[in-house]
């Protein structure tokens, strides 16, 4: 049976509440920046001091993202700022420092770094959540049901496979606009209706929902021209997003960027995820908890 080890869950949201939850069960976890979370679970020990909560840490864990700034540990669940400065010279230099989108400063600084963000674990898992999500929405942001619209999906990656299935379950009519000739080919053996991009200023138009997943910029001027007036556009992308957000302002088209979907649609969800990623990454170090 393996040694339990001190794990400091440091900032991050609800995600990490439930992470932090379920290491608990067989390690000793401390927590500092949860003032405002009022239902930790009572085998996790909150602290007063960032001091007190890292200064035996084996494991500390942080958020996704782990900074908005590179300057500050994103603490949504408390009122102060948590300066990394801070936190890195009262982390031991032999602590593994676990988080999603680990800023220059950290990883620098500490040999033994975990950023779980672009593991095939977490992606696939929160494509789901992802596509439920962006479904809730598509619901609440139009004055029509998703069955029947018509749907344009921009991308074939992880989190498109997951929303189209969906959407069609939904009877809406979906359209996959892919880059390449083996990703339209996939969605047509699936009976969906697909596109390149050279093709996208003939769907939009007719297009009552276009959820985009590329993050990189595919709708620009020209597509937003187009774009349905009566539609409303959801971005799905991390940064910088894939939509003229900007220029799409001044066209009053309908634009949603829905970021970190999963924390705030399925936090319980998404929190397993980042435990079950977190654990089988350590576990590839030889570290087990």
């Amino acid at each position: 049976m393996s040694e339990k080890k001190i794990i400091a869950a440091i900032g991050g949201d609800r995600r990490l509440v439930e992470a932090a939850r379920r290491f608990a069960r067989d390690n000793t976890v401390l927590c500092y920046g949860w003032d405002n979370c009022p239902d930790v679970c009572d085998n996790i020990m909150p602290c007063g001091r960032l001091e007190d909560a890292v200064k035996n840490a084996d494991i500390v864990l942080l958020g996704l993202p782990c900074s908005p700034d590179g300057k500050v540990i994103a603490a949504p669940l408390c009122d102060m700022a948590i300066k990394i400065s801070d936190l890195m010279s009262a982390t031991p230099k032999d602590a593994i420092i676990c988080g999603g989108l680990l800023p220059t400063d950290i990883t620098e600084s500490f040999c033994k770094c975990i950023d779980y963000y672009k593991d095939e674990l977490l992606q696939t898992g929160n494509a789901v959540p992802t596509a439920e999500g962006a479904i809730m929405i598509a619901m609440q942001e139009t004055p029509f049901t998703v069955d029947g619209a018509r749907c344009t999906v921009l991308g074939s990656g992880r989190i498109s496979k997951a929303l189209v299935p969906r959407l069609k379950g939904l009877n809406a009519e979906v359209t996959v606009a892919a880059r390449k000739k083996s990703d339209r080919a996939y969605w047509e053996t699936q009976g969906i209706k697909v596109c390149n991009f050279e093709k996208l200023k003939e769907i939009l138009p007719l297009t009552d929902i276009l959820f985009n997943t590329v993050p990189a910029l595919v709708v620009g001027k020209t597509e937003l021209d187009v774009f349905n007036e009566k539609g409303v556009i959801i971005d799905l992308a991390s940064r910088p997003g894939g939509v003229d957000f900007e220029y799409g302002k001044n066209t009053g088209k309908r634009i949603i960027w829905a970021l970190s979907l999963p924390g705030k649609v399925a936090p319980v969800t998404a929190g397993r995820i980042i435990y079950n990623t977190v654990v089988s990454l350590l576990n590839e170090k030889g570290v087990i908890v």
